[in-house]
């Protein structure tokens, strides 16, 4: 499978975070490719940031148990925070 998504944070910007696609990727047509392209896309973020704590680990620059944990308790307070208190960004797809 091939998909093409790009993650910019920029604390300095009033909008830290922007994820899009890249030009060439037409964007969805009906509102079932839209949900269908945000799962496959959530899906490949949580693969990465999988993979990006394994590198953590294994180069030593934290532990993996403390790592995975804190990306729970991130994830978790989704769940928990009012919605005027979550983070606000907005997805370019």
């Amino acid at each position: 499978m091939k998909n093409n998504i790009f993650i910019s944070i920029d604390t300095e910007r009033d909008q830290p975070i922007i994820i899009g696609k890249p030009p060439e990727v037409p964007p969805p047509s009906t509102p079932e490719e839209a949900k269908e392209m945000i799962l496959v896309d959530i899906t490949c973020v949580t693969e990465a940031l999988c993979r990006l704590i394994d590198i953590a680990h294994q180069n030593s620059y934290g532990e993996l148990t403390e790592l995975v944990d804190a990306a729970i308790v991130t994830i978790h307070s989704m769940k928990t925070e009012k919605p005027e208190e979550s983070t606000k960004t907005s997805d370019e797809v």
